[in-house]
Order: C-alpha cells, then structure tokens, then sequence
C-alpha cells in the first residue's frame, strides 16, 4: 500500500548553525532524510554553502528556508517596519496574523525575500521549492509577496501549510483555502500532504493516503551525545527508518 507514495523528507533550518548544519548532512548520509531548506541570513550559512557545494548528496536537494522571524535582515527597509523588526533583530512572532501590508511593508518583505533568495543563487545553490522559518510564509499577506519573487526567479514549487493533524474549524478551513490559492492563484506544485513524522505515522497505514505525494518535515540537530536527533529529541534514524522501509525517499527537484 506504501509503494506508490511520493515522499520528500525535509530538514529545516539548513544555515541557523554549523552544528545542525552537520546533523542535516549527516541525516542525508543515513538516508532519513531527502531534502532540505536552507536559511540565507544566519551565523550558519557559510559552512552550509560550502557543503552544499562540496557533498554530492545535497545537489538537487535544497530549497529555501525564507526567514522573517529570527535574528538579522539581510536588507535595510526592513528595518523601518516595525511590525517585522525591532532592537536590531526581526521582530514578528506570528502572534497576529497578517492578512494585508502596508505599501511600504510590502515593498520592504519583497526586497528581503528577494535579497535572500539571490544570496544562495549567487553561492551556485538554485532552489528546488520554497518554505518558511516558522511557517511565515503561510500568512497571507506574506505568501503573496513570495510567490510574486518565486515567479521572478522561475520557481514553481512550495510547501503546503500543516493539511494533517487536530486543529481547530477556523484554522482547517484557512488551511485548505490556503493550499488550495497558492496552486491555483499562482500555479504552484506543491504535495498532497504536509505533516511531521509523527502525524505520518498516523497516516501509514491509511488506504485514503496511498497515493498521496507527502512530505515529512523534520528539524534535524546534535544533542549532547553527538547524536542526531529530531526537535523532540527522539533519535531521527530510529524514528525515521521503520516509518520508510521500503519508500525511496525523492527531493522536490523530482516532484
């Protein structure tokens, strides 16, 4: 039942340190993972650079990971919104959504999504698809500035918002208008399921889901024993590995 499924395993935040930079690698190396999106503005992004371009493994195999929600801008105007920026740091933490942007504030996201974007294209690494540090791009003002710079750039993939899990009937309905706008407003291929490892192994076993095209996302890190693990902790080969025997794992650049 599992053997027509598409499944992308994504690790995010590629680039926020050289330490999960070195998770990531090696989760690929160990087959728990397939993809990955990287962050063009954290103290990470040199060592992530020179091993997307150094591992062959990652070629084909890396998206970006937009960010307005932690540490520093890349650009200025930026830095004149107070909604996104404060004490020398991004400041929006999603605790209101954001439904429309000032002409000034839309300007100033799309200079920073695009000076982002063109940092990892100018470092020889074209993205395979788009997603977002803290799922920003899932507000609607921001997904709408992101997709107008991803057409710019010819980029024609992106992740869903969350599609599977207990949410409420507001956020359900959002949802699907969301993933059901990004591909018919702009065009987008995107999977037919977004969700984390553990809602998917809900899911496994679901005939409905058989043949769904999915991504899994994971946040792949070194805990104190130099293992690599997933942001619960949980050891990310043991937890990965029974959930994709017998799945070849593919990136978005095959989607």
């Amino acid at each position: 039942m599992r053997s027509n499924r598409v499944v992308i395993v994504n690790s995010d935040d590629f680039g926020i340190s050289n330490s999960v930079n070195d998770a990531i690698q090696r989760a690929f190396e160990m087959g728990c993972i397939s993809s990955t999106t990287m962050m063009a503005s954290r103290p990470g992004f040199g060592d992530a650079v020179e091993r997307a371009n150094t591992s062959p493994i990652l070629k084909n195999a890396i998206g970006l990971h937009m960010n307005l929600t932690e540490g520093a801008p890349l650009t200025e105007p930026i830095k004149k919104c107070p909604k996104f920026f404060a004490d020398g740091q991004f400041a929006y933490n999603r605790q209101k959504a954001l439904f429309s942007l000032s002409a000034d504030e839309k300007k100033a996201v799309y200079i920073e999504i695009k000076a982002q974007l063109q940092r990892l294209i100018d470092n020889h690494i074209v993205p395979t698809h788009l997603d977002s540090h803290h799922h920003v791009h899932t507000e609607f003002a921001i997904i709408n500035v992101y997709l107008q710079v991803a057409r710019e750039f010819g980029i024609r993939k992106v992740r869903l918002t969350k599609n599977i899990g207990k949410t409420s009937k507001a956020k359900a309905v959002y949802k699907q208008l969301f993933n059901t706008y990004i591909r018919s407003r702009f065009g987008m291929t995107t999977t037919d399921v977004f969700c984390s490892a553990n809602e998917y192994a809900d899911i496994i076993n679901n005939q409905a889901f058989a043949n769904k095209n999915i991504e899994i996302m994971v946040h792949a890190m070194l805990n104190d024993k130099n293992e690599v693990v997933d942001i619960d902790k949980v050891n990310l080969e043991a937890k990965m590995h029974p959930l994709l025997k017998g799945i070849d794992i593919k990136s978005y650049h095959s989607l």
